[in-house]
């Protein structure tokens, strides 16, 4: 019982903002119970927020395999590795958790803004869109259309090359031409 009230404290810490303190509760948590993946997903949100992204990894890592259903853990270690500039090893984390509950619209959310991240607009539309399909809920539905939108403004500005494929070609050829030359 002094478990669930020690729980209890790190979660009030957390929703406080004390998030040191939180930490310091939620190890005291999982002190008494190492396989406690409510007190590790706890652990991993305080540290989140902290900006400590290894420890926020670890910590979602750890819960994600004592609990794999929860998509929460799935999301915090995709955008804890996303933070730490791993966006491939984020995105195959989200993608795992759609290819398990494909339902789940924050991952196409989260998976989405990745791609957006990476460049990969059309991609990143696309999988936005996929989430629009699942039922998303009123605020998630206006995510996902703000971002959408966001993007159109976005592609205004962007200068597209339609002969880039025949220009990259054409230098590409020069420069092996060059070396021939040699």
């Amino acid at each position: 019982m002094a478990g669930d009230t020690l729980r209890a404290q790190a979660y009030e810490q957390l929703r406080d903002g004390l998030y040191e303190d939180a930490v310091s509760s939620f190890s005291a948590c999982l002190a008494m119970e190492p396989k406690d993946a409510v007190a590790l997903q706890g652990r991993a949100i305080a540290s989140f927020q902290l900006k400590k992204w290894l420890a926020a990894q670890t910590d979602f890592s750890a819960a994600k395999v004592i609990n794999p259903d929860d998509p929460e853990n799935w999301i915090g270690l995709g955008i804890s590795l996303a933070m730490q500039h791993r966006i491939y090893p984020a995105i195959d984390t989200i993608e795992a958790l759609l290819a398990r509950q494909p339902n789940h619209v924050r991952g196409y959310i989260q998976l989405g803004l990745l791609y957006f991240r990476l460049g990969l607009i059309p991609k990143g539309r696309e999988v936005m869109q996929q989430g629009l399909a699942h039922r998303p809920t009123l605020a998630e539905r206006r995510f996902i259309e703000s971002n959408l939108q966001e993007q159109l403004k976005l592609d205004q500005k962007r200068y597209y090359r339609p002969d880039f494929e025949a220009l990259h070609r054409s230098k590409s050829s020069g420069a092996e031409r060059g070396s021939n030359d040699d």
